[in-house]
């Protein structure tokens, strides 16, 4: 069994938690398809890596129509 301790001491926002998931492994994919399953029309995913500081990450956010 793998644990995960996700420590939020100072707050954490959505974009955040999915970039997290797709670091810690988590397919785009996989994370596309079950955000698919809330059939909400327009709503798409856009992940890309940034750079903040000495600190690299995934930034997973997500698009909704106008």
């Amino acid at each position: 069994m793998k644990i995960a301790y996700f420590d939020c001491f100072s707050g954490c926002s959505g974009d955040m938690i999915l970039g997290a998931l797709v670091d810690a492994g988590l397919s785009l994919e996989v994370l596309r398809s079950e955000i698919a399953r809330l059939m909400l029309p327009g709503v798409d995913l856009k992940a890309e890596k940034v750079r903040r500081g000495a600190l690299i990450g995934t930034r997973v956010q997500v698009i909704t129509p106008p």
